[in-house]
């Protein structure tokens, strides 16, 4: 279940809560600000992350921010008086919500939904899988996982890297320099055309005569297929 804790000095946004028909479902925790400790309260939060400020702004930023660098859930800042001033350096530190309060129950109700979906929506479009396809090649980049024909290819860390860069610049010389640049080889070149030769042993129909994976005689190496994503 979802939680929504609550940061206060006076135990009032809690009961505020409770008034709204809508908000059964989620787990409420109230804590005050004295006995609140992010690292022990916020590491494992899904959910969202309510502060009434009752403090003055140079106490309430640094918190802002400390609660920032433990967890990513959405703040919502309940105000007594709106001050767009102080609404645009909080928003800044961290900050996604600021409203003044009181607030009907129903529209901060509404407000905590609202943050959650874009927060759990923005997650979700990170974690995403990003796939790259080139002729009976498939790439999960988010893996590291390259399959084709649907059976996964064993890639060391290096021959990933190296597939990824040429890919980058598919189209275009990359010379040895680059690509050792690219897997952090700073000394013997001779490494680079290792990898070459073990990635089309891997990916190429006939490594000896390569097609995605070309020779640029005296310059270096070529990507020489679209790829799709």
């Amino acid at each position: 279940m979802e939680q929504v804790v609550i940061i206060q000095d006076k135990n009032e946004i809690e009961s505020v809560l409770q008034q709204s028909k809508q908000f059964g479902l989620f787990k409420i925790c109230t804590y005050s600000y004295r006995d609140f400790k992010e690292e022990v309260h916020l590491g494992f939060l899904k959910g969202c992350l309510i502060l009434k400020k009752s403090r003055s702004l140079d106490e309430f930023i640094p918190l802002i921010m400390r609660i920032r660098r433990v967890t990513k859930v959405p703040i919502i800042l309940l105000v007594d008086m709106y001050d767009s001033f102080e609404s645009a350096i909080c928003l800044e530190a961290g900050a996604d919500e600021y409203v003044a309060y009181p607030i009907h129950p129903r529209d901060l109700s509404a407000r905590i939904k609202a943050v959650m979906r874009r927060s759990y929506q923005e997650k979700f479009e990170e974690e995403k899988e990003t796939i790259l396809n080139f002729g009976d090649i498939t790439i999960y980049l988010n893996r590291e996982e390259v399959y084709r024909n649907k059976t996964r290819i064993d890639l060391n860390g290096r021959e990933f890297a190296i597939l990824l860069y040429l890919l980058k610049k598919s189209g275009r010389i990359v010379t040895r320099e680059e690509l050792m640049e690219a897997i952090s080889v700073y000394k013997n070149k001779r490494l680079i055309d290792i990898y070459i030769h073990g990635l089309r042993s891997k990916i190429e129909d006939l490594p000896n005569f390569p097609k995605f994976i070309r020779t640029i005689k005296g310059k270096g190496y070529r990507f020489e297929h679209d790829y799709s994503i």
